[in-house]
């Protein structure tokens, strides 16, 4: 059986409208999370193996001391990253910065090929210097330390209506953020490759003159 990277790689090769309609063929929902989500590199294509955390306002917050406390758990997560794996990082109801440079230095050397973060990134300047890409929804300057912590580790995770469970498959690019679920991965990739063989046939004839439905007739795709 193919490893992680094989299918995180091959997907690489692909593109986020082939993989829904891949999914929409094979009759699967197409989960796609909100288009608030924005990436900090827009050019930049994300694929990987979810791996999720659930924070939370501390509330009232706490002491620098007593914050450093609750949030190591979450920095204990950064030792079980694996490469192809992307951080998932869920925060309703809370103002400060979720996820910054030197989280991402740690996530990066392990491997880690992305974030979600359904909250607010900061250190977008050093973020850029090493060219880690992060789907975000806001930003704020503010520490997190005595202010918010982790109540969630590698449980199902909601961002909008879309449930993300540890080991799907993210992919993630400027169109959007596609949730493709874990006992779906290998028939999805499958799928989505045999249409952009399709796909490529189609090309070369309508550039050679034959009609978009004529070229739809033959292959099926367009």
């Amino acid at each position: 059986m193919a490893s992680t990277k094989d299918f995180c790689d091959r997907y690489r090769g692909l593109y986020i409208g082939v993989v829904c309609d891949a999914m929409y063929e094979l009759g699967i929902e197409e989960p796609v999370l909100p288009s608030a989500l924005r990436p900090l590199f827009p050019e930049q294509r994300m694929v990987g193996i979810a791996h999720t955390v659930l924070g939370s306002a501390i509330e009232p917050i706490v002491s620098w001391d007593a914050g450093v406390e609750r949030i190591t758990s979450y920095l204990n997560v950064f030792e079980e990253l694996k490469p192809d794996s992307i951080l998932v990082s869920v925060n309703p109801g809370s103002t400060v910065g979720h996820f910054g440079e030197l989280t991402a230095n740690a996530a990066k050397a392990r491997g880690c090929a992305g974030v979600v973060l359904d909250g607010n990134l900061r250190d977008v300047e050093g973020l850029r210097d090493i060219g880690f890409q992060v789907f975000f929804r806001d930003l704020s300057p503010k520490n997190a330390i005595g202010r918010w912590e982790m109540v969630g580790h590698q449980v199902p995770v909601e961002i909008g209506d879309v449930t993300i469970s540890p080991g799907d498959l993210i992919f993630a690019e400027f169109e959007g953020v596609l949730v493709i679920p874990e006992r779906n991965i290998v028939e999805v990739l499958e799928k989505a490759e045999e249409i952009i063989a399709a796909e490529a046939l189609v090309r070369a004839e309508v550039q050679g003159g034959s009609t978009p439905l004529e070229s739809f007739d033959r292959h099926g795709h367009i």
